[in-house]
């Protein structure tokens, strides 16, 4: 490999063999050509190694693709990757047939466990210069000449066909290839040979004026080199002669000062006694223990553990408190005259409208519109609940012919509630007044209500008082 590549930014291309399963993974819509989805894929493997995310513009900046390709790749990319709060891509961690495995591989990432080309990224706006024309060197140019150099290894030839190249790199056409291997060789990166049905390809020395075609690697800034402070003593423990250094003696050895202090700070806050601190202590030192041999975690920091369950405690503390905070304020508002107040009108405002939702349909709804018998108050309750009752049985008798009787003799006394409210509605002005509607008016509004029924065709509703049954029923009897 020319040693003039070290100074050219490059992209870690993730190698597909035949036996990969990563095409498996793409939607429908894109299976016949895979490069782009594996180039996008493969970036955003490089972003989650650096711990950050990327937008589809950053996505496009950093390929070298066109952001309509970049949307359609995520989009054939499908459930591979997914989108943070921040609007931005990240993908899923892949499974180990998606792509080759190195068998030693060098990192800790998933990212670094796989085979991979080196893609050296084209600078933008290099340009391949012929005789009357010129040419963009794009991201197919850098692809192909990557491929190239991966595949001469050490030497400096390689022999290859266009179709190979095109098998290797995913679907790019065969055409496209043979015009790019033109254009490299048209430069002077590549020299081609006509081998029978191969090529031989030969690598060349790169010049300055090539490197004018690749993106550079970025100079950086020298890092100050800070000189690391020593790391706290957890055995060095200042003791304050006070009630609460039995309590940090406990501490002494498993975490540094600052985290006891603040545990300490605490337990005390949650009135807590020596034993209550201690056993909760080893609980916790359990815990951590227990975290470590399942590999949650690999070394820890007790210390900080043991103050973040503290805190845990606390606000559960602060928390049930205001439970029972607002649960008393509910009560003592409950029990407050304002509260009765608000009560007592909505009972009053419900009682003055029969067709208010709140409503509770009784004798006394009746009674205060209409006047059955001015002389005799129980009487005049009792012509009520005559009335009620012989209404009940008529809504049932008409209604039994139109719907289904079992369901219907169910629900006919809240039918009948319903329309005595929309009646008594019509007679509401005499609610809470000396001058009562007439059993004739009552009865006239009844039957103009069960006119309004368009499911059920009533007859003319027909009331007779409990006096009149009574004095019918002694002149049978004699």
């Amino acid at each position: 490999m020319d040693k003039k590549l070290k100074h050219v930014t490059y992209l870690k291309l993730l190698r597909i063999s035949e036996k990969s399963k990563f095409c498996d993974r793409l939607e429908k819509e894109r299976r016949s050509s895979l490069f782009h989805e594996r180039l996008v894929f493969s970036f955003l493997g490089y972003c989650d190694r650096i711990g950050r995310s990327a937008s589809k513009r950053q996505i496009a900046e950093e390929t070298g693709l066109s952001p309509r390709t970049v949307e359609k790749s995520l989009r054939a990319l499908g459930l591979m990757v997914f989108i943070n709060n921040q609007e931005k891509w990240l993908p899923v961690t892949p499974d180990t047939d998606w792509f080759g495995v190195l068998p030693d591989p060098d990192g800790d990432h998933w990212y670094d466990k796989y085979q991979y080309v080196k893609l050296y990224l084209p600078r933008k706006g290099g340009k391949i210069q012929y005789e009357k024309t010129a040419k963009r060197f794009g991201l197919n140019h850098a692809t192909v000449y990557s491929q190239l150099i991966s595949l001469a290894g050490r030497s400096s030839s390689v022999f290859t066909s266009e179709t190979g190249l095109s098998s290797l790199l995913n679907g790019i056409n065969r055409k496209t290839i043979a015009t790019v291997l033109n254009d490299l060789d048209h430069i002077g990166l590549i020299n081609r040979e006509k081998v029978g049905n191969r090529i031989r390809v030969q690598i060349l020395p790169l010049t300055d004026n090539h490197l004018l075609l690749f993106r550079p690697i970025p100079k950086g800034e020298k890092i100050t080199v800070k000189v690391p402070k020593p790391p706290e003593i957890p055995n060095k423990y200042e003791m304050k002669g006070d009630v609460y250094d039995d309590w940090r003696k406990l501490c002494q050895g498993l975490m540094t000062q600052s985290y006891a202090e603040k545990a300490i700070e605490i337990s005390v806050e949650l009135m807590e006694s020596f034993d209550c601190f201690h056993e909760f202590l080893l609980q916790i030192k359990e815990r951590h223990e227990s975290n470590r041999k399942k590999g949650k975690v690999t070394k820890g920091n007790l210390g900080k553990f043991f103050v973040v369950c503290y805190e845990a405690k606390l606000k559960k503390l602060h928390e049930d408190e205001e439970k029972e905070r607002k649960k008393l304020e509910l009560h003592a508002y409950l029990d407050s005259d304002e509260y009765r107040k608000i009560v007592e009108a909505k009972e009053k405002a419900a009682a003055a409208d029969p067709l208010h939702e709140n409503h509770i349909f009784q004798i006394e709804s009746i009674t205060s519109r209409v006047c059955f018998n001015p002389d005799n108050f129980f009487k005049n309750q009792q012509e009520a609940e005559c009335l009620i009752n012989q209404l009940n049985q008529f809504i049932k008798n008409d209604g039994k012919d139109e719907l289904d009787s079992t369901r219907f003799n169910l629900h006919a006394f809240e039918l009948t509630k319903m329309y005595l409210c929309h009646a008594l509605a019509r007679v509401n002005k005499h609610y809470s007044s000396d001058e009562k509607a007439t059993p004739q008016e009552f009865i006239l509004e009844i039957n103009r209500v069960l006119k309004t029924v368009k499911r059920i065709k009533f007859s003319e509703f027909q009331w007779v008082s409990k006096s009149e049954k009574e004095n019918e029923l002694s002149s049978t009897l004699s």
